[in-house]
C-alpha cells in the first residue's frame, strides 16, 4: 500500500498544492517553459498534459493544439480559442468556474493552455448535484452555459477540485451563432436568475464585450452572444427543454 500511495505522488506531485491565485496561473501558463507529460485518454481531439514552469512557480496544465483537432461540420476550425473565450467570459463576469486558459503557442503549434485542478473524478455532475452546498454554483453554470451556448456539457465536464469549488471544463463547444445549447443542467428549469447574475449580465450589455473576445470570436458570434444575455435577463428565469432533447450525448 505504501509501494502504490508513493508511486501516485510520484506521477502527480502536484495533487496535494494549495490553490494557485488566478493572476498568477495565467502568467506561469502564458510564459512557464512547457513539458509535455503525456496524452489525456478518451480525449476526442489531441489534448495533452503539460508541465510548466516559471521562475519559482510550477503548475500542470492541459494543453489543446490547433493540430491535434478532428474536423467538425457544424464549428469551424480552431474550437481551441473557444476554451480561452469561456474563461475570458466567465473571468470578465467574476463568475468562476473555468480555470485559467489561455492561447499559446506549444510544442505542437498554437493552441489552448488550460490550468490543470486536481479533482476527484469519481464525481461528476450527477453526483455533485446531490449536495446542496452547490446548488447557487450549478445554477450560476446553468446561466453560463447557455449565455455562451455550450453543445456539449456533460457530467463529467463538471467537476469537484480539491480546493472545494466547482470548475468546468471541456468548453470547446460554445459560441455558435445558431442557438444550440446542450446540456445535462436542466434540473433549475423556472428557477429565478440571482439577482447578482442578472447585474453581470445587465453590466455585460450595457458596459459590452471585453476586448479580449473579438480576437476569438466572430462578429456574429458576439452579436450572438449578447443576443442570450438580453434574452437571459429579459426572461429572469433558466428556461425547460420541451423536446427532452437539448443533451449531449453520452450523458457522461
Amino acid at each position: 500500500m505504501k509501494e502504490e500511495q508513493k508511486s501516485e505522488a510520484t506521477q502527480n506531485p502536484f495533487k496535494d498544492r494549495e490553490p494557485i491565485k488566478t493572476e498568477l496561473a495565467i502568467n506561469a501558463l502564458n510564459r512557464g517553459e512547457i513539458e509535455l507529460v503525456g496524452r489525456m485518454p478518451w480525449a476526442s481531439n489531441g489534448t495533452f498534459l503539460a508541465n510548466l514552469q516559471h521562475d519559482e512557480i510550477e503548475i500542470q496544465g492541459i494543453y489543446k493544439p490547433g493540430k491535434g483537432e478532428r474536423p467538425l461540420y457544424d464549428f469551424p476550425s480552431g474550437i481551441y480559442k473557444r476554451e480561452v473565450a469561456a474563461f475570458e467570459l466567465a473571468y470578465h463576469l467574476g463568475w468562476g468556474l473555468i480555470p485559467p486558459t489561455v492561447l499559446r503557442e506549444g510544442p505542437l503549434g498554437i493552441g489552448s493552455m488550460q490550468l490543470y485542478v486536481p479533482c476527484d473524478y469519481e464525481k461528476h455532475y450527477f453526483t455533485i448535484n446531490e449536495d446542496t452546498k452547490f446548488r447557487d454554483d450549478l445554477i450560476r453554470l446553468a446561466t453560463f452555459d447557455l449565455l455562451a451556448n455550450n453543445t456539449d456539457r456533460k457530467a463529467g465536464h463538471v467537476l469537484e477540485g480539491k480546493d472545494g469549488l466547482i470548475w468546468a471544463i471541456d468548453n470547446s463547444l460554445c459560441f455558435h451563432e445558431d442557438f444550440k445549447i446542450r446540456t445535462v443542467i436542466w434540473d433549475f428549469s423556472g428557477q429565478e436568475i440571482p439577482k447578482k447574475l442578472i447585474s453581470d449580465l445587465t453590466n455585460l450589455i450595457e458596459l459590452g464585450i471585453p476586448e479580449t473576445l473579438f480576437e476569438l470570436l466572430t462578429s456574429n458570434e458576439i452579436e450572438a452572444l449578447l443576443g442570450r444575455a438580453n434574452i437571459l435577463v429579459t426572461n429572469g428565469s433558466l428556461p425547460h427543454d420541451p423536446s427532452g432533447r437539448q443533451v449531449p450525448w453520452p450523458l457522461l
